[in-house]
């Protein structure tokens, strides 16, 4: 899940970096051409910067979706185990854990499983007390 992420930070930076060296680039060349003299540092500032209000909210925006998508997918199985071991602390050892097939995190519930099984077995193997005396 870390190398997803870190895949996205990467990609994200690469695209808002040729995305920003072009309009640089395109702006000077533009600003060239109409004044017929390369733009001085603060010309070059105030062009370039226009189409950069645009594209980087929508960079931003573009990698928030992305952050939010993946923090859901480990969010909502922490949040699912986390309410089916209250039911198994509470005896209800019934339960079966699962989690929707794009969630992170499956072998989390498979060993969640695995100890709720564990623990119905010890519980049937306990002998009842006779409560009659």
């Amino acid at each position: 899940m870390l190398g997803i992420l870190l895949a996205i930070i990467l990609v994200g930076t690469l695209l808002t970096t040729f995305i920003t060296h072009y309009i640089l680039l395109s702006s000077i060349i533009d600003y060239s051409a109409r004044y017929h003299r390369a733009p001085s540092g603060r010309e070059l500032m105030i062009t370039a910067l226009k189409p950069l209000i645009i594209i980087l909210p929508l960079v931003f925006l573009v990698l928030s979706a992305i952050v939010i998508f993946i923090s859901h997918r480990i969010a909502g199985p922490l949040f699912r185990l986390k309410m089916f071991m209250r039911k198994v602390g509470e005896g209800d050892l019934s339960v079966k854990l699962s989690f929707r097939n794009y969630d992170a995190i499956h072998d989390v519930a498979d060993c969640f499983n695995e100890m709720v099984q564990n623990l119905r077995k010890k519980e049937n193997e306990i002998p009842k007390k006779d409560i009659s005396n």
